[in-house]
This record gives structure tokens, sequence and C-alpha cells, in this order.
């Protein structure tokens, strides 16, 4: 009997370990926090590691590695973000990851969140599906030619009426 309970709990140990690092939920709130307060969530909830800082357009733009050897690789990207002339911050986050069903498991989420499915379709490179609604226009990519897919997520200007 003990034997099988060790059995299960190694089953469940190595399923965890492949398991995606952050959800679709996650994501979104990241793009509502500025580029200190995500960096801070990202580093404190010790899933993902900072890997370095590029500057571009006077933006610094930092990526993020996950910890975990045992997941594959997935990064984020924070810091891309467009000014609006009211002082309003439009932010964008960008998710990879090498692991496509991570993709098509934020796609699940996406769904079930409410946001409009407004494009399904493919390129040479990609499968592509485009979600939107008030708050956030999301991109999402599934490379047909290598093993990886990549969301993003970005800010929209919303006018209440």
């Amino acid at each position: 009997m003990k034997k099988y309970l060790l059995i299960l709990f190694l089953f469940c140990l190595r399923m965890s370990s492949n398991a995606q690092s952050i959800t679709f939920y996650d994501l979104t709130n990241l793009t509502n926090l500025s580029n200190g307060q995500a960096h801070t969530y990202l580093v404190l909830g010790r899933v993902f590691k900072h890997q370095f800082i590029e500057e571009k357009d006077g933006k610094k733009i930092e990526h993020f590695r996950s910890i975990n050897p045992n997941v594959s690789e997935q990064t984020i990207t924070i810091g891309v973000n467009t000014a609006l002339s009211s002082g309003t911050v439009l932010r964008s986050v960008t998710y990879t990851t090498r692991n496509p069903q991570h993709v098509l498991n934020l796609i699940a989420q996406a769904k079930s969140g409410k946001l409009t499915m407004k494009f399904q379709g493919s390129d040479v490179d990609n499968n592509i599906y485009v979600f939107d609604n008030d708050f956030y226009h999301v991109k999402m990519y599934i490379s047909t030619t290598e093993n990886k897919g990549t969301v993003v997520i970005e800010q929209k200007n919303y006018i209440g009426y």
C-alpha cells in the first residue's frame, strides 16, 4: 500500500513539475501594473528570474525567464508601452514558451474569461488566435515550424460612456 502511495506521490510531483508557470489572468494583471510593480510581482513569485534589461527607443524593456529547469523554457517581457497625450500609459506584456500546450491552455483561459475571439487562422509560420474586449487586445501564436508559442497582451484605451 505504501508503494502505491509513493508511486502516486511521485507521479503527481512529476505532473506539477511540467506545469505552466503563469495564467492568463496573471498576464492580463501584469499589463495593469507599472514596470516596477510587474518586476516585483514576477521576482517575488519565485517562478521567474530577471534575465536582462534592454533599452529600446528610450524605454527599459525587462526580460524574465522561468526558474524551474524541469519546465520547458518560458519568458516574459515587460516595459513595452505607449504614452497617450492624455497621460495614460498603455502597457504590453509578451509571454513566450517552448511548449505549445501552454499557449493552448491560455487560449482556453481566454475563452472562459469572456474575451471574444476575433480571428482564428494561420500564416506560413504560425497558427494565429486574436481575442479582444474593452480592455485588452490579445494575440496568440503557435508556431507550425518550431516547438514554441507566443502571447502578446496589449492594454486598450478604455473610453467609458
